[in-house]
């Protein structure tokens, strides 16, 4: 289910039969932003309903969709894209974004974040966690001192001790 191949801290593996790795990537970390976008009114229920269908189904939109619904999103991605003179889609870019830049955007309070509680901050930061209870297709996960029930959809495969990404309500990959 995961477009990009177990690897070692940093480094970036895109099979080269997968040709849309990077949108399904980027589109699994982003669709969690989703639900925030919907009860802020900046995404319509419509809009909502249309990804929310492509994300149950493992599928994802196309770049332009992607970027017209994450606008947000990719003015920090090009930003940061120009930065490493490289393409905004390149898997690095879109990798570095998510795995490192995003939460020190939130931590700046950057955007909606300058105004939001610490508890939705939370929420929306990456973060991994170690998997400590399983219950159906709940997950409950702990990190620093924190415990949080996530969504097992991404990663059926997840096992107890097993380190994941997590992002709002879901498990995002194994780590």
């Amino acid at each position: 289910m995961d477009c990009l191949k177990k690897r070692k801290k940093g480094e970036l593996i895109t099979p080269g039969k997968e040709k849309k790795c990077v949108e399904r990537y980027f589109f699994k970390y982003a669709f969690p932003c989703a639900q925030v976008k919907l009860k802020f009114g900046s995404l319509t229920q419509e809009k909502y309903d249309k990804l929310e269908r492509e994300f149950l189904e493992n599928n994802f939109p196309d770049r332009e969709d992607l970027e017209k619904c994450f606008g947000a999103a990719f003015r920090r991605i090009k930003n940061l894209a120009e930065k490493r003179d490289k393409e905004m889609w390149d898997p690095e870019v879109i990798r570095e974004y998510w795995e490192e830049n995003h939460n020190t955007i939130i931590d700046e309070g950057d955007g909606m974040y300058g105004t939001a509680s610490e508890d939705f901050k939370d929420l929306c930061k990456i973060h991994e966690a170690g998997v400590i209870g399983i219950d159906g297709d709940k997950l409950t996960v702990a990190y620093g001192n924190r415990r949080r029930v996530v969504s097992n959809f991404l990663v059926p495969e997840v096992e107890l001790g097993d380190k994941v990404r997590i992002h709002y309500a879901f498990a995002i990959e194994i780590i």
